[in-house]
C-alpha cells in the first residue's frame, strides 16, 4: 500500500543534483514573506506604536515566529519532512486526523494568497500607470472593480500559472532574479531617504498615550499580528523533497531563520527609512503611506513609484513562491482523498480557477483573504508545533516547541476575534470557517472509505 502522506511531486522535480539550492530555497521563503502588505500597512504600524514602537514590534514578532521556525528545523532534522513536508511530518506524529486538518488548510491558505497577489497586482499596477484601470464593471461592498485592475489580475495569474508548469528548478531561477531586482530598487530608495531625510522626522519615537491607555498598548497589539507578516517562511518545508542533494537537512531549518531574520531586517529598514524623510505622523492616514513618505520628502514621483515598484516585484515573488506550494499541497490533499495524486496540470487549472473566482472580489476581498490565510497558517504552525513536542528529547526542545504552539494559537485566535469584533458573526472570516469544517468534515469522511486508507 503505497504512503498517503508521501509528497506527490512532478517527476522532473524529484531531489537530485540538479534539484533546489540553499540559495534558491531562501529566496521562495525570503519572497513569500515579504510581499506588498508593508506598504499599505506601514499606516497602521506607526499609529500604533510610532516608528521606535515598530521596530521593537518586528524584533519582537520576529523571534516570536523563530520559534515556530526552530520547531520546523527540528522535525526536519529527524528527516520527518521527507514524508511530505510537514504534512508528513504531522502525520507521523500525531496522526492522519491532524495531517488532513493541515493538509486542508494548507490549501485554504495558499489559495487565499494567490487570490491576495492577484488583487494587489491589479491595484499597484493602477496606481504607477493609472491610465490601466479602465471602467467600472460591477461593485462588491461598496467598492468598484475595475475592467484593466481584473485583467491585470486575471494575467497575472495566468501567466504565474503558466511559469508553475515549468521544472521547478527553472521557475526557482526566474524567482530569484525577481527577488534580487526588488532588494536592488529598495536599496535605492532607501538610500534616498537615509542622505534626504532628517533624525528629528523619527521623534517621537513612540506615539502619545491616548484615552489612559499605556504606550505599551500599541506595541503589544502590534506584536499580535506580528507572526502574519512573517508568515511563508514554511513553503521551504513544502518544497523541502525538491532540494539537491548538497542541500543537507539541517540547512533546510537554516534556510527558515534565516529568511525570517532578512525579512525583519527588511521591514526594519521601511519603516526607518519612510518615517527618516518625512515626519511619520503624517503617514498614518496615508493610503499608500510607505509611497507617500517618498513622494512627499524627496518631492519626487520617481522614489515613489520605486516603491511601488518593489511591491509589485514582491506580489510576483510571493505569488510565484504560493502558488508552486499549493500545487503540492492540492496534490496532497487529492492522494488523501483518492490514494491518486493529482496531475500537475489538472492541479494548476483547479487552483487557477479558484484564485480567478476570488480575485473577481476585487479590494474588497484583500482584508478576509488575508485573515483567513493568517487563521490557517496559525493553526498549522500550532499542530506543527504539538508534532515537535512529540519529538523532543530535552526539556529546552519541549520549551520551545511550547512557547512555539502558544505563539501559533495566539496568531489565530487574535486574527479570528478581531475580525468578529470588528464586523460582527456576520464577518466573512467567520462564515469561511464555518464552511471550511463543514466542508473538511464531509471530505474527511469521504477520505475514511478511501481504498488508501483500508491498512
Amino acid at each position: 500500500m503505497s504512503n498517503p502522506f508521501a509528497m506527490s511531486m512532478p517527476v522532473s522535480a524529484e531531489r537530485t543534483a540538479r534539484g533546489l539550492t540553499r540559495l534558491q530555497l531562501f529566496m521562495m521563503s525570503f519572497g513569500s514573506i515579504v510581499g506588498v502588505g508593508w506598504i499599505t500597512i506601514l499606516g497602521q504600524w506607526l499609529s500604533l506604536a510610532g516608528p521606535g514602537g515598530s521596530v521593537v514590534a518586528l524584533l519582537m514578532g520576529a523571534g516570536a515566529v523563530l520559534l515556530v521556525a526552530t520547531n520546523y528545523a527540528s522535525l526536519a532534522r529527524n528527516d520527518l519532512f521527507a514524508r511530505g513536508g510537514e504534512i508528513g511530518a504531522v502525520a507521523a506524529s500525531l496522526g492522519p486526523r491532524a495531517a488532513f486538518i493541515v493538509t486542508l488548510a494548507l490549501c485554504l491558505a495558499t489559495i487565499s494568497i494567490v487570490a491576495f497577489e492577484a488583487v494587489s497586482a491589479g491595484w499597484i499596477a493602477v496606481t504607477i500607470f493609472p491610465a490601466l484601470e479602465g471602467a467600472p464593471l460591477y461593485r462588491v461592498f461598496g467598492r468598484d472593480v475595475h475592467a484593466g485592475t481584473l485583467a491585470i489580475a486575471l494575467a497575472g495569474t495566468a501567466i504565474v500559472a503558466i511559469l508553475n508548469l515549468r521544472p521547478i528548478v527553472k521557475m526557482a531561477r526566474a524567482q530569484n532574479i525577481i527577488v534580487f531586482v526588488k532588494l536592488g530598487v529598495t536599496s535605492v530608495f532607501i538610500l534616498a531617504g537615509v542622505m534626504a531625510g532628517k533624525a528629528s522626522n523619527l521623534l517621537p519615537l513612540l506615539p502619545a498615550a491616548t484615552d489612559g491607555q499605556p504606550i505599551y498598548t500599541g506595541i503589544a497589539t502590534l506584536v499580535a499580528t506580528m507572526p502574519l507578516w512573517f508568515a511563508g517562511f514554511h513553503v521551504v518545508a513544502i518544497l523541502s523533497n525538491e532540494r539537491a542533494d548538497s542541500v543537507r537537512l539541517t540547512d533546510v531549518g537554516w534556510v527558515m531563520r534565516v529568511a525570517i531574520v532578512a525579512a525583519c531586517m527588511f521591514y526594519v529598514c521601511v519603516v526607518l527609512a519612510a518615517s527618516y524623510v518625512v515626519p511619520w505622523q503624517t503617514l498614518i492616514a496615508a493610503p499608500l503611506p510607505a509611497a507617500t513618505a517618498f513622494r512627499n520628502g524627496l518631492s519626487s514621483a520617481t522614489f515613489a513609484n520605486l516603491v511601488l515598484i518593489s511591491g509589485l516585484l514582491g506580489i510576483c515573488s510571493a505569488w510565484i513562491a504560493c502558488f508552486a506550494a499549493s500545487v503540492r499541497v492540492l496534490n496532497q490533499l487529492r492522494k488523501q482523498l483518492s490514494g491518486r495524486a493529482a496531475e500537475p496540470r489538472s492541479a494548476t487549472m483547479f487552483i487557477t480557477t479558484l484564485a480567478v473566482i476570488l480575485a473577481l472580489a476585487g479590494r474588497a476581498a484583500l482584508v478576509p483573504i488575508v485573515n483567513v490565510a493568517a487563521l490557517c497558517f496559525g493553526l498549522v504552525y500550532f499542530l506543527v508545533s504539538l508534532a515537535a513536542w512529540r519529538h523532543a528529547a530535552t526539556l529546552r526542545q519541549r520549551c520551545v516547541a511550547g512557547l512555539g504552539a502558544g505563539v501559533a494559537g495566539s496568531m489565530s485566535a487574535y486574527t479570528l476575534i478581531s475580525a468578529v469584533a470588528e464586523t460582527g458573526w456576520m464577518a466573512p472570516e467567520f462564515g469561511i470557517v464555518v464552511l471550511a469544517v463543514v466542508a473538511g468534515t464531509f471530505l474527511w469522511m469521504m477520505r475514511s472509505k478511501s481504498p488508501a486508507y483500508a491498512s
